[in-house]
């Protein structure tokens, strides 16, 4: 015997999906709709980018001293090139070229590891993506904050500089907001940029056995 008829008897697969609400799995949403899931997950962007920043240096037995104790020995390296044996600071006097020099090797730091973070923001963290479901945007942009944050410590050791070579506040150093806050719009975007034409992983070897690689072929 047979059951009793379902209302859902004589629908097609389309409106069964209107009915219930179903959508396609993996489909792309508007750029609208993605804004609105970004926005939802900013608790997770923030709570992950402060994460990957404790842990970068929670190995080292100096800590996170390194986030100033790094850009700032780069700077040192620097002056010792370009202002001491190539003598490129053209006749600009050290209390100025120093403090200059050390904001553009900060600044840059920033940026390239912003870029070079984005570019295994996905492949790196695999086992995240396959296990959440989230925005794949939100890794480059924690990565971003990530660098950011990073730069705020280096601002400190900044100013102590600018301070010992006799600059003082002024409403000019006011401008560092915006000028950082632009910055780190353009950083978001080459992360991201860089996290989409990063290396994939190759599911192809990760496969294969370990002891068949070598016998293993990528498909052309």
């Amino acid at each position: 015997m047979s059951g009793p008829p379902s209302a859902d008897d004589g629908l097609s697969p389309a409106e069964l999906a209107r009915k219930y609400e179903l959508s396609v799995s993996g489909a792309r949403v508007s750029l609208r709709e993605y804004i609105r899931q970004m926005w939802g997950r900013r608790h997770f962007i923030m709570a992950f980018s402060s994460a990957k920043l404790t842990a970068q240096y929670s190995q080292a037995k100096l800590g996170q001293v390194w986030q100033v104790a790094t850009p700032l020995l780069n700077a040192a390296v620097y002056f010792f090139i370009f202002g001491m044996l190539l003598k490129s600071s053209r006749g600009m006097p050290n209390d100025m070229y120093i403090p200059f020099l050390v904001t553009g090797v900060f600044v840059f730091t920033f940026t390239q590891a912003s870029a070079m973070a984005g570019v295994r923001a996905i492949s790196g963290n695999l086992g995240l993506v396959r296990a959440l479901h989230f925005p794949r945007a939100s890794l480059p942009i924690s990565f971003a904050l990530q660098q950011l944050q990073q730069l705020l410590f280096s601002m400190i050791v900044l100013v102590i500089v600018l301070l010992g070579f006799g600059h003082y506040p002024s409403f000019a150093w006011l401008l560092i907001v915006p000028t950082l806050a632009l910055q780190f719009v353009f950083n978001t975007g080459l992360s991201l940029i860089m996290a989409r034409l990063g290396p994939r992983p190759r599911t192809s070897l990760s496969c294969c056995p370990s002891s068949s690689v070598r016998g293993c072929t990528r498909p052309g």
